[in-house]
């Protein structure tokens, strides 16, 4: 994370960093001595799929927007890392005629009986309400013959009734979740809802709207994506995508997936053209290991240099030359 920090602030002087850190297991363990860059523990239980990620990302836009008036807001992860000189990024997104990011329209039609319905099933999380199972809440988990035969059953009920009733099983968050469809939700033809990555990039106009009208507390589609699952993947890029499509720009981070895996790929030397030629300014993921190699080259080609770095378990200053 100090590598990222350092190289960002080094190829944008003028960018103010917030790190947004769920400490429940840890604090974080660098202090970052830097007036750039604040350490923003944001308290709430952020596990993957969860709304405590997009809430946890609206807290951080809101204490970034009072604490240094921004021009334009950047999310990415902790595992992304700069490809291209950001300064030069950061006036191609502030000039474009919308935010910077990925959106896709998602259509879906369930079915009644043994076939899955046409589609992209993803509408399901956002077009039913989602309630976690009484075992999920205990972190219980059914093994052996019985847990076999209830997850048999379980899938033949939610197929043969999904246009009514779903099962989804977020393995890297919460475990099952049922879903009860909803009589009506806010998507229609002319505002349908939309799926895309959650780094993306804002400008001022486009932050306050989420903030003060789309996804301010109470607001209808705020409420919609807190009984969803995995509503980091909507709940942004929709109402943004309502009010005008994402700039041409293109993705905020060139991500490559690993489809058995589900997970994107290690960023590596050997992926340095593709990198470059994504027009992105950041790429997903690195690795400390890994992607060392790619990083060193990339601080070069933007012009970051070397960054100093500290090691979180020994704090020595490293040069990444030696």
């Amino acid at each position: 994370m100090q590598r990222l920090v350092r190289a960002i602030t080094t190829s944008s002087p003028d960018a103010f960093v917030l790190i947004a850190h769920d400490a429940r297991q840890t604090k974080f363990p660098v202090r970052l001595d830097d007036p750039r860059v604040e350490i923003f523990d944001h308290g709430l239980a952020t596990d993957w799929g969860s709304w405590e990620l997009v809430e946890a990302t609206l807290l951080a836009f809101e204490r970034v927007r009072t604490l240094v008036d921004p021009q334009l807001v950047c999310l990415i992860s902790g595992q992304d890392y700069p490809v291209r000189r950001l300064t030069e990024w950061e006036s191609e997104a502030i000039a474009a005629d919308s935010w910077t990011g990925v959106a896709e329209e998602l259509s879906y039609t369930p079915r009644w009986g043994r076939r899955r319905g046409q589609g992209r099933d993803e509408l399901t999380r956002y077009i039913y309400r989602w309630f976690r199972s009484p075992a999920a809440h205990l972190g219980i988990r059914l093994t052996g013959t019985w847990g076999r035969r209830l997850r048999r059953i379980r899938g033949a009920i939610a197929l043969r009734a999904e246009p009514l009733f779903s099962v989804r099983v977020v393995e890297r968050g919460r475990g099952v979740h049922y879903g009860i469809r909803r009589v009506r939700t806010p998507f229609s033809p002319e505002r349908p809802c939309y799926f895309g990555s959650q780094w993306v990039a804002l400008r001022r106009r486009e932050l306050d709207w989420l903030l003060d009208d789309d996804l301010a507390p109470g607001s209808p589609l705020r409420r919609l994506y807190q009984r969803s699952v995995i509503p980091d993947e909507s709940a942004l890029v929709t109402p943004l995508a309502w009010r005008a499509l994402p700039t041409r720009l293109g993705s905020v981070t060139h991500v490559t997936w690993d489809p058995v895996l589900d997970q994107p790929t290690t960023c590596t030397l050997a992926d340095l053209d593709d990198l470059l030629r994504s027009g992105s300014p950041f790429c997903r993921k690195v690795e400390p290991a890994a992607s060392r190699t790619l990083m060193d080259a990339l601080d070069r080609i933007v012009g970051t240099g070397y960054p100093k770095v500290v090691s979180w378990d020994n704090p020595r200053v490293d040069d990444e030359r030696d």
